[in-house]
């Protein structure tokens, strides 16, 4: 078991008669970073893949669209265009029935530069193949987007629940999710860049934000992030613009900084004060901004109600422009505690917080165990950025979490940790990813289990005095996996649903067994099954 790790602190939360503490406590638990997730090739019986099956997940990769493009794999492999047939083939993403799926999306579609004059018509059977397929998932995606309001018949609901289906008759994770297997397939696609707030300039899709950048004029290096017009090309030749004039690059570094007189690196959609060397605010940024991506397509149900994202499927929802998230990244950790203990003194126990009164997440550089540049931890980034984009993305009630329910706002957090890297994108939870081994220790191991009912019912003060936390760590990190994974997603909907309710301040203690329409105990039995396969 790897030494003990200190993990940073979650979110705090700022309430009238004080801030309130979230600690994402150390734990020996933590395992290495998992290998990447193989699809399930195991032979099952049918009534366990049935099971497995998941009702609200996006099934794109059926035989009728295998076929498709297996035959055009065929074609191109016959014809010796080995490359195209291999690429033609990889393009089916593999059925995952214990994790989730997050897709990158390219700016546009392009023809690939080793694609020549004789692959060219086959190129062109590919994409029109999946400009096809993506019509037929974008009209699936309308349909979940629309589900909401349309009450289920009580057969349908009969049927449901002798098949195991997800118990909400809302499908907006679904809708969220099926949007992108659309971009995936054709980048060009307007109607679903519209409803996720990206516009064309020139030949690319970019988000609302970026275009406003563009719009002004401004230019972009992933080593300097935006820059006004006309500085990009002086900084690339070694120089920089400090305090209304231009000075040498090497000088410029040479200068200690201070949170007073910070760099400063804007990003997509951060803006980042730094007093740690350049490089590492940019690597924070690169993190932060792979963190929205992957939140977008776990969570992003959860910024927008039933109604209002039906009306965005239907093309009536506005483009919102939001300002950029605030950041703060120190060189070390003793610096860390030196400026946030000055406002939260707790602090001393974390390396990361986001701090919701001034709406900033902060970080420390941490030691590397390489020559890469040094900075905070991917698991650290995507956790903070995740309690700062649940909290930022609605309203959300300064009580949140404070009478019952907060042990979801950190597993919802711990969730995100578990991104894995895949040439598709990430997959997201399973049985070896984040700290689900651990949880899986604690339970079968350990016998460690705190009853649902018992959970659900404590407030922030209650579970962070629990003298078990850690343990309640490993645990509420597993429960994330199974109300969003298991049982192929049973109940993700449901659990989407139970953190608008925590963020918004109208959760009950009974909330969640309402919304899964199951008892606690039935669903700590559930818990336990899916841990121990």
């Amino acid at each position: 078991m790897p030494a003990p790790r200190r993990i940073p602190m979650a979110i705090m939360l700022g309430l009238a008669l004080g801030p309130a503490l979230a600690l994402r406590l150390f734990a020996e638990e933590d395992a290495d970073a998992p290998s990447p997730p193989r699809p399930r090739v195991t032979a099952v019986d049918a009534a366990e893949e049935d099971e497995d099956k998941d009702p609200a997940a996006p099934q794109l990769d059926d035989a009728a669209w295998r076929k498709t493009l297996d035959a055009l794999a065929a074609r191109a492999a016959a014809r010796g265009h080995d490359a195209l047939a291999a690429s033609i083939r990889s393009w089916a993403i593999p059925e995952f029935t214990d994790r989730q799926v997050v897709v990158t999306i390219p700016s546009r579609l392009e023809r690939p530069d080793w694609i020549d004059e004789a692959q060219a018509p086959l190129w062109g059977e590919f994409v029109a193949a999946r400009r096809r397929h993506a019509e037929a998932t974008f009209a699936r995606a309308v349909e979940a987007a629309e589900a909401h309001d349309r009450p289920r018949t009580r057969e349908e609901q009969r049927a449901d629940s002798e098949a195991g289906a997800k118990p909400l008759a809302r499908r907006g994770a679904e809708a969220i999710a099926l949007l992108h297997r659309t971009l995936r397939d054709d980048p060009d696609h307007d109607r679903a860049r519209t409803i996720g707030s990206w516009v064309k300039r020139g030949e690319d899709w970019v988000s609302t934000s970026v275009a406003k950048r563009l719009d002004r004029g401004e230019e972009f290096d992933a080593a300097f992030g935006w820059l006004p017009r006309g500085r990009l090309e002086r900084y690339r030749a070694g120089e920089r613009y400090e305090s209304g004039k231009w000075v040498k690059a090497a000088d410029d570094d040479a200068v200690p900084r201070t949170l007073k007189k910070p760099w400063r690196h804007e990003s997509d959609h951060w803006r980042i004060r730094s007093s740690a060397p350049p490089a590492a605010a940019a690597a924070l940024a690169s993190e932060l901004e792979t963190s929205l991506l992957i939140w977008q397509q776990v969570f992003g149900a959860y910024a927008w109600d039933p109604a209002e994202l039906e009306r965005r499927f239907k093309g009536r929802g506005r483009m919102p422009v939001r300002d950029p998230y605030a950041a703060v990244l120190v060189p070390s950790r003793e610096d860390y505690i030196a400026e946030v203990t000055k406002f939260e003194p707790a602090a001393i126990r974390s390396d990361a917080i986001y701090w919701m009164p001034t709406k900033t997440a902060w970080f420390a550089v941490m030691p590397g165990d390489n020559d890469d540049v040094a900075t905070a931890e991917a698991r650290t980034i995507r956790h903070e950025g995740a309690h700062q984009l649940f909290a930022e993305a609605r309203t959300t009630s300064p009580l949140a979490g404070e009478r019952c329910g907060f042990w979801a706002i950190e597993a919802a957090a711990c969730y995100m940790e578990s991104a894995v890297p895949t040439p598709f994108g990430w997959t997201l939870g399973g049985p070896d990813a984040g700290r689900v081994p651990a949880a899986r220790e604690r339970l079968l191991d350990d016998g460690f289990q705190i009853p649902l009912e018992e959970l659900a019912g404590l407030g922030r003060r209650e579970l962070q005095a629990d003298q078990r936390l850690p343990q309640i760590y490993s645990q509420i990190s597993g429960l994330a996996d199974f109300f969003i994974n298991g049982q192929g997603g049973r109940y993700r909907e449901a659990f989407l649903e139970y953190l608008e309710r925590v963020y918004t301040g109208s959760v009950s203690p009974d909330t969640l067994a309402q919304l899964c329409r199951r008892t606690y105990p039935q669903l700590d039995d559930e818990y336990r099954r899916h841990l121990s396969r």
